[in-house]
C-alpha cells in the first residue's frame, strides 16, 4: 500500500457524497489553544522555578535539551492530557506544542528516552528543593494577588489512595483500599471565602497509615512553606479523622492554630449523642425529611494524656426517596469557639478538597506512578501537580471574566484542545485557530487578559 493510501480513507454514508480524509497537513495542530499555558506559566513563573531546583549532572557537551525544556514539555504536555513519557513521540510534531517550547520547525522536542531519564535521574535532594520550589511559586502568586486583604487561610490536607501494580518502592498492601498503594498527602489552600482549593503540596509516601509523628513531620514542613508567604495571617487547618492523633493536635495547639479535624466515632460519643439522635429520629418521622441537629462535648481520648478536648457532633437522619431512612452522626474536634452548627458548617467545606483530587486523579493521572524508583514516581507527582496549578491559574481568571469556573477536564477541551495551523515566516508565527471553535470567545478574553497583565 502507498504511504499517500495508508494517510487516508474514504467514509460513506456520511452525507449525500463520499468523505475522503487526509492526514497531510504538516502545520496544523490539535493543541493550539494550549499557547494560554506560556502566558500563565509566565505569570506563576513555575517551570522556570522547578527548573532551577534541579541540578543537571549532564555533560554540558553532550547536552541537548536545557532542564528547562524537559520540564516544559512535561507539565505543558500533561495539562494538555498526555500522561506518558511515551506520548513524546506523538506530539512532538505537533506545531503548537513546538511553539510553547520555543523551537523552530526545525527542531525536535526531547525524544521519549530523554524524558524517562530525565524522570529517573533526580536525586532526593533534587525532590526535597523541587517540592519547596512548587509551594512557593504557587504561594508567591497568591500572595501578590490577594497583598494584605487576606485575614484567614486555610489549609486542607487529605490523603489519597494511588494502587500500583508492579514492584515500585514504598508500595505496601492495604488491606482498607484491596491492593498494593501509596498513600500520598496532598495539601490545598485557600483564602478567606474564596471557592477554590489551590495545590502547594503533593508529597509521595508508602501505603500504610502515617503515624502521629509522620503527620507531625509532614505539617511542618507545609506550615513552613505557608508561612514563609504569610508569616501574620491567621491560619486554619482542616483534615478527615486520619489526622485526629494527641501528637498532631498538640503540636497545632502549640503552633498556635485552629483547626477542624473530623473523629471517627467511637462508643463513648454514640453514648454522648444518642439523646440528640433520638430527638433527630422524631423530628424526621414527624417531617417526613431529612432532621440534623447539633451539639458538642468534651473529650478525652487515652492517647491524650488528659487533656480535654472540644467536639462538635450531628445527629442527621437522612431520607431520600425510594430508600429507608438512614442515621448519619458526625464527630469533629476542633479549637474553635462558635456554634456547633457553625463549627460544622466551616468542616464540611473541605469536602471540596475530594473535588479538586478527583480531578487530579482523573482528569491530570495522579496516579500515574509506574516507575520502580520513589523519587522518580515522586516527580511524576510534582509534574502533574505543576500542570494543575497551571490550570488552576487558567479557572481563577476564567471566573474572573467568564462567571464559571470549568473543571480541568473542561478547561481542557474548551480552551486547550483547538483546531487550527501554525504559519512561521520571518518576520512573525501566524497562528490560525477554528473559526468555528464553541468557545472561541471565551479563548479570546483571557488570551487578552493574559497578555495585558504579562506585558
Amino acid at each position: 500500500m502507498r504511504e499517500h493510501d495508508r494517510q487516508s480513507v474514504l467514509l460513506q454514508g456520511l452525507g449525500d457524497r463520499p468523505v475522503q480524509v487526509s492526514f497531510n497537513e504538516p502545520s496544523a495542530t490539535s493543541n493550539g489553544g494550549a499557547l494560554l499555558l506560556g502566558l500563565v506559566d509566565r505569570r506563576l513563573g513555575l517551570t522556570e522555578a522547578l527548573a532551577s531546583a534541579i541540578e543537571d549532572g549532564r555533560q554540558s557537551s553532550k547536552v541537548r535539551h536545557e532542564i528547562v525544556e524537559l520540564v516544559r514539555q512535561r507539565v505543558h504536555g500533561l495539562a494538555c492530557g498526555y500522561a506518558d513519557c511515551n506520548d513524546a513521540s506523538r506530539i512532538g510534531a505537533d506545531p503548537a506544542m513546538r511553539l510553547l517550547l520555543g523551537l523552530g520547525f526545525d527542531d525536535s522536542p526531547a525524544s521519549q528516552p530523554t524524558l524517562s531519564r530525565f524522570e529517573t535521574g533526580r536525586t532526593p535532594d533534587d525532590i526535597v528543593r523541587l517540592l519547596d520550589s512548587f509551594a512557593d511559586s504557587v504561594l508567591a502568586r497568591h500572595r501578590k494577588r490577594v497583598r494584605n486583604r487576606v485575614r484567614r487561610i486555610t489549609i486542607d490536607l487529605d490523603l489519597t489512595d494511588d494502587l500500583v501494580h508492579g514492584t515500585q518502592q514504598l508500595a505496601l498492601f492495604n488491606t482498607h483500599y484491596g491492593g498494593w498503594c501509596y498513600l500520598p498527602l496532598l495539601a490545598f489552600v485557600s483564602f478567606d471565602d474564596e471557592p477554590e482549593q489551590y495545590l502547594i503540596s503533593t508529597i509521595l509516601r508508602e501505603g500504610r497509615t502515617p503515624s502521629g509523628s509522620e503527620l507531625v513531620a509532614l505539617l511542618d514542613f507545609v506550615l513552613s512553606c505557608v508561612r514563609r508567604h504569610f508569616p501574620k495571617t491567621e491560619i486554619l487547618v482542616r483534615a478527615d479523622g486520619g489526622f485526629t492523633s494527641g501528637e498532631v493536635m498538640s503540636f497545632l495547639e502549640e503552633q498556635g492554630l485552629k483547626y477542624l479535624l473530623g473523629m471517627p466515632k467511637n462508643p463513648v460519643l454514640e453514648e454522648r449523642s444518642e439523646a440528640l439522635m433520638l430527638k433527630a429520629r422524631h423530628r424526621s418521622a414527624a417531617t417526613g425529611q431529612t432532621a440534623a441537629l447539633f451539639n458538642e462535648t468534651e473529650y478525652a481520648a487515652k492517647s491524650w494524656k488528659g487533656v480535654r478536648r472540644r467536639v462538635v457532633f450531628k445527629a442527621e437522619v437522612t431520607r431520600l426517596d425510594g430508600r429507608e431512612p438512614r442515621e448519619n452522626p458526625r464527630y469533629v474536634i476542633t479549637n474553635l469557639t462558635r456554634r456547633p452548627k457553625g463549627v460544622y458548617d466551616l468542616y464540611r467545606q473541605r469536602g471540596d478538597a475530594e473535588n479538586r483530587i478527583k480531578e487530579l486523579k482523573c482528569d491530570l493521572d495522579l496516579g500515574r506512578t509506574s516507575c520502580t524508583s520513589a523519587d522518580a514516581n515522586q516527580l511524576r507527582m510534582l509534574l502533574t501537580s505543576a500542570a494543575y496549578a497551571l490550570l488552576q491559574e487558567l479557572r481563577l481568571h476564567a471566573a474572573r471574566l467568564l462567571r464559571e469556573r470549568p473543571t480541568a477536564a473542561s478547561l481542557r477541551l474548551r480552551l486547550l484542545k483547538i483546531g487550527g495551523r501554525v504559519i512561521r515566516s520571518v518576520r512573525r508565527v501566524v497562528v490560525q485557530l477554528a473559526q468555528s471553535h464553541p468557545w472561541k470567545d471565551d479563548w479570546l478574553k483571557l488570551a487578552h487578559a493574559l497578555s495585558a497583565s504579562s506585558a
